[in-house]
């Protein structure tokens, strides 16, 4: 007699919590702490404190696989009195199968204490070989608080609630919570951890990283993290308005991944 026995285990394709900027993948992809224009996926309050016009645009080549390269650009803009506001739009993978996002975001801060985030942003995900796309409304909210001086602590709450997609199943869409903080040890040396907790997945996911500035426009990089092993190294580069971040990363199993970013911010005249 042979007896044949099914095993079925929960599996979840979609990865819409990446971590976007060349200086975050370079710290380990530690990011609910950051400011500036990268705030538009990583953490809505990191807008809160931009000034002016920002611009960004980011690609990521993982595991140097055309089919697994995700790029994205944003823009954002601060009103005095009002907050800031930002657009961006990302897509990921290939021609068989692929996540576009086009997200708002809306920013203000309320003092060195508490700055807050929202974000509104619609999912677009395409499949080959004829199957319909499916789409979803997702939203993500932040807040950043600058405790002291040396440190910032940051947390970030994707899809509260549990948005669905109008597949034969209705799947649901993941829930991610991020909480970490930055810490300024001297003017040069900076650095930063994360958790990140996924309902799809099992395990906490841990981050941690440092940027120390070797000379006043250049930045050396280095992180690791823990549920999947990565490590990650990058470099920094400013030039009067822009910024260009370089990263590369090491998985224990599917090899290297190498990120590059842009920043350019012109501040309003006064």
């Amino acid at each position: 007699m042979i007896a044949t026995y099914l095993l079925i285990n929960r599996c979840c394709a979609f990865d819409l919590t990446r971590t976007v900027g060349g200086r975050a993948a370079a710290m380990g992809r530690t990011s609910v702490c950051e400011q500036g224009i990268w705030g538009l996926q990583n953490n809505p309050a990191g807008l809160a404190y931009l000034k002016g016009w920002n611009f960004g645009l980011y690609y990521e080549n993982q595991w140097l696989l055309k089919e697994t390269a995700f790029k994205t650009g944003g823009i954002a803009k601060s009103f005095e009195g009002i907050g800031c506001i930002g657009l961006s739009v990302s897509q990921f993978g290939g021609e068989n199968y692929s996540e576009n996002q086009f997200g708002i975001v809306y920013a203000r801060d309320f003092g060195p204490y508490l700055q807050m985030g929202l974000q509104t942003e619609y999912l677009l995900l395409h499949w080959g070989d004829g199957y319909p796309n499916q789409g979803a409304l997702v939203v993500s909210l932040g807040v950043q608080s600058q405790v002291t001086k040396k440190l910032r602590l940051g947390a970030c709450l994707f899809n509260p609630v549990m948005a669905r997609l109008k597949t034969l199943n209705e799947d649901r869409l993941p829930t991610v919570m991020r909480f970490g903080l930055a810490y300024q040890f001297t003017n040069d040396f900076i650095g930063q951890c994360e958790a990140e907790y996924d309902n799809s997945r099992e395990g906490l996911q841990l981050k941690g990283g440092f940027e120390y500035q070797l000379f006043k426009r250049f930045s050396l990089r280095a992180g690791a993290q823990y549920h999947p092993n990565i490590l990650s190294f990058g470099l920094g580069y400013e030039l009067q308005r822009l910024h260009v971040d370089v990263a590369a990363q090491m998985h224990q199993v599917l090899g290297a991944s190498v990120q590059i970013g842009m920043r350019v911010e012109i501040k309003d005249k006064r």
